[in-house]
């Protein structure tokens, strides 16, 4: 009985695969020869194409609402490879109309051979001219869209380049380091400066089209859309009026400057020269404009506020001036006698005045900038007490501007020079050290920062750049707050005294900075000249710090002109300008 089920099973069972079988055999002839030429045609005619549609990054602005940088419209080529019929002629076309070396489309196409479903973009921002000629010749040219998509645009040009830095697609070692956060190849990506520090914040979020296109490669209709999520906005602590001002100031010169808010740390401005237009590292970067920047022996690529490493000369003394007060080897009153030459052992320092400066206390000689002063000083307070004030001031260590590139300079030890060299540490290094000179690196946003330390009375911080970041409908996401990297434990009246000795620089007959002076705002300062080679004839680099107004310091600035001469006739004059002419119209005048 049990058998005579089964078998009763197995041969219901054989009955309905048989049936499903003939089904499946009567439905393939149906489609292949009943309806093969309709599915045939409808194959040919109509494609689904998957379009990518890229976000918008988010806006930056300065601090007063000012945009720098922004996005317009541009058209963007991409190449869908499964519709491409013929590759050899399709590079032929677009090298005739785009200009593009066919090698570059070529190897740009075979990148993405193992992901032939994903539109390759071969150029962006072409023009309406060459994008109207594209679309003219659609038919033609199988598998070529044009898109209308978001093209950085920096409204300033060069003038916040380095600051900003510019957009570019991501590079095949970015994608394997930011992979698992989202990004995609042809993404583009913030190279350097904001762009790079904040991108997870501007980029936003890509959206897409899944579209039925007919034969000639045109739009039939759009199956599904998501919208792009536009990037969140920055808005700076920098004001492009003070930027603008040192630009023009400082333009034809190869160097530096940062202005800085002693009260919190803002960074105001940051300028370095030469510079390079962001407009232009937007794709496609020009090849004759890429092999300038590179080949260009003056680095206009180069950061030079965060990443110039410079030795800096007399406004080094200021250090030791606080170094000596506070450790009590000498007091405001203490008086060195200035011949123009101070002989250790056999060696012979020489005081940049011929003739000397006579005999003289601390102000005076932070005023003359006299070097056998701080000789002598330097040697009373020693190396291991002159570094400890410096290291706490800032120099020796990243400021913390969370910008790619910064540097931390260098502070010498008696532990590297004996690591390095073989040798001790020798008191001649240690005069060589007090008027900024031998083994010491400073960059431009290190002294602007150590300017505001000594304008504020001790408080370093590290430098702000982003004050909030917004949605696009203007919600704050996220806000920094000045941050205080330290308070030094350094009695008021050191600071006073050295400020007195700066405001003396500029403000009396005989000051060093003399040149700076301008009676509103009164400015203090403190010039700097420093040898970069060994050979007296050399081009030196001119320095200048200063803070204004003297009385309640509200902006704080460190300059650095390369091979510009000395301080006090190079950048002095230049920083009493921008001084002048920031407040005048700070105030409407």
């Amino acid at each position: 009985m049990a058998a005579r089920n089964t078998d009763l099973r197995l041969n219901i069972l054989a009955l309905i695969i048989a049936a499903l079988g003939a089904a499946i055999v009567v439905a393939l002839w149906y489609i292949q020869v009943v309806k093969g030429e309709e599915y045939e045609r409808l194959a040919t005619e109509n494609r689904i194409r998957l379009v990518r549609i890229p976000a918008p990054r988010g806006i930056i602005y300065d601090r007063s609402g000012e945009v720098l940088a922004d996005n317009r419209p541009g058209f963007e080529v991409v190449v869908n490879l499964p519709e491409v019929e013929d590759r050899s002629d399709l590079i032929e076309s677009l090298n005739k109309i785009l200009s593009i070396e066919p090698a570059r489309i070529s190897t740009r196409l075979e990148l993405f051979r193992e992901r032939p479903f994903e539109p390759v973009r071969v150029a962006s921002d072409v023009g309406i001219a060459r994008a109207t000629v594209l679309e003219e010749r659609n038919p033609e040219l199988k598998g070529v869209d044009v898109q209308v998509n978001p093209i950085r645009n920096y409204p300033h040009r060069q003038l916040l380049a380095h600051l900003l830095g510019y957009v570019g697609q991501i590079s095949p070692r970015e994608l394997q380091r930011l992979r698992e956060e989202g990004y995609r190849p042809q993404d583009d990506i913030g190279k350097i400066g904001v762009e790079e520090a904040f991108d997870k914040y501007l980029r936003g979020e890509a959206g897409g089209e899944e579209l039925q296109v007919d034969a000639r490669g045109l739009r039939d209709r759009v199956l599904n859309r998501r919208d792009p999520r536009p990037g969140y906005d920055l808005h700076l602590t920098v004001d492009v009026r003070a930027q603008m001002i040192l630009d023009e100031l400082m333009d034809g010169f190869s160097g530096s400057a940062v202005a800085l808010d002693p009260r919190t740390g803002d960074i105001l401005a940051l300028v370095s020269k030469p510079g390079f237009d962001p407009n232009l590292m937007v794709r496609p970067v020009p090849a004759d404009y890429l092999r300038r920047l590179f080949s260009d022996p003056q680095a206009p690529l180069l950061n030079r506020a965060l990443a110039g490493e410079y030795l800096p000369g007399s406004p080094f003394k200021l250090a030791v001036a606080i170094a000596a007060l506070d450790s009590g080897e000498i007091n405001p009153e203490t008086e060195f006698e200035c011949n123009g030459i101070f002989f250790l052992g056999r060696g012979a320092f020489r005081c940049w005045k011929e003739g000397g400066h006579g005999r003289l206390n601390l102000t005076e000689a932070i005023k003359g900038s006299c070097n056998i002063y701080f000789y002598q000083t330097g040697l009373e307070v020693g190396l291991d007490r002159i570094r400890e004030t410096a290291l706490a001031l800032g120099l020796g260590e990243s400021p913390g501007s969370g910008l790619k590139g910064e540097r931390r300079g260098f502070f010498p030890s008696r532990e590297w020079k004996r690591n390095n060299s073989g040798e001790n540490w020798y008191p001649g290094d240690t005069v060589n050290l007090s008027i900024g000179q031998g083994y010491i690196l400073v960059t431009p946003l290190q002294m602007a920062l150590f300017t505001s330390a000594i304008a504020n009375g001790g408080f370093l911080y590290r430098p702000r750049l982003v004050s909030k970041i917004t949605s696009p409908e203007g919600k704050v996401v996220r806000e920094y707050s000045p941050r205080l990297k330290r308070k030094l434990e350094i009695q008021d009246r050191i600071w006073n005294e050295v400020r007195e000795g700066m405001f003396r620089v500029v403000n009396e007959a005989g000051g060093t900075g003399r040149a700076a002076f301008r009676p509103r705002p009164l400015i203090s300062g403190k010039t700097g000249t420093a040898q970069v080679s060994a050979a007296p004839d050399q081009p030196t680099n001119a320095w200048f710090l200063a803070f204004a107004p003297s009385e309640d310091p509200t902006l704080a600035l460190a300059m650095v002109l390369e091979g510009a001469g000395t301080g006090g006739e190079a950048a002095a004059p230049l920083a009493g300008e921008f001084f002048e002419r920031y407040f005048s119209d700070e105030s409407g005048d």
